[in-house]
């Protein structure tokens, strides 16, 4: 019986060993793991802000007139807050950051626009999938 209480002793021994020399390797690899779905998460907002910059100038540096309204209702489309194919008379919220000053602004009001739409009960009812609002 003490040879069996020596062994399981002894494999207690060489686990409690093996967790200390493991703990700090784990948790190293759990930081690495966490830092690269950082990195990505930073890396595609970045190329996120710049197709906004880049979408949001287009429509602000338009002529004034037909086509500016055109280029007004196609932001809208883009960003959500008109349906896609209908010319931007959805009758949908104000597009989002559409009148802001500057492109950072106008960023922050698309995100939040977003946030609305996509966090249930901020905005009503969840945003239809887009296929259904195409179809009816």
């Amino acid at each position: 019986m003490s040879d069996l209480l020596a062994w399981i002793a002894a494999v207690g021994g060489v686990a409690a060993t093996a967790d200390t020399w493991l703990g700090p390797v784990r948790t190293r690899w759990q930081q690495r793991a966490e830092q690269l779905r950082t990195d990505r998460a930073r890396w595609e907002n970045e190329l996120h802000r710049r197709r906004f910059a880049d979408v949001w100038n287009w429509q602000r540096d338009q002529p004034e007139g037909d086509q500016r309204v055109d280029a007004a209702r196609w932001y809208g489309e883009w960003n959500g807050a008109a349906t896609p194919r209908h010319g931007g008379d959805g009758g949908g919220p104000q597009t989002p950051g559409l009148h802001s000053a500057a492109e950072d602004d106008a960023y922050e009001r698309y995100v939040e626009f977003l946030s609305a739409l996509y966090e249930p009960g901020r905005l009503g009812s969840p945003a239809q999938p887009l296929q259904q609002e195409l179809q009816g």
